[in-house]
């Protein structure tokens, strides 16, 4: 006697899976024509590595890269900044013995 779980998704193996990844679907005009939705069934193949939570597409990992990308003049007033930190710092640590302390120096 068939069962309804034995029909269900439980039962597919993992190369039926992957016959059906990608959803019938065409994908929104806005997006890439490269890009293709997933299928509910394709779902099931992302998982996490509980160890790392890192996310897996199909047994290979999903790596995300955003890389920020400064103008020269946003770079130039980061470097502005960070040079007036480090000079408000310095005029700070002078104002007060504590760096004295550190080589045992007392005045």
């Amino acid at each position: 006697m068939h069962s309804a779980l034995e029909d269900s998704n439980l039962t597919k193996t993992w190369d039926d899976i992957r016959a059906v990844r990608y959803s019938m679907m065409d994908p929104p005009p806005t997006w890439p024509s490269e890009v293709r939705p997933i299928s509910q069934d394709g779902l099931a193949l992302l998982g996490i590595d509980p160890s790392t939570n890192k996310l897996f597409w199909d047994g290979k990992e999903v790596v995300l890269r955003s890389r920020v990308r400064l103008t020269w003049w946003q770079g130039f007033l980061a470097t502005l900044a960070a040079f007036g930190m480090f000079g408000t710092f310095l005029v700070e640590a002078s104002q007060t013995d504590w760096w004295l302390t550190l080589w045992g120096l007392t005045y």
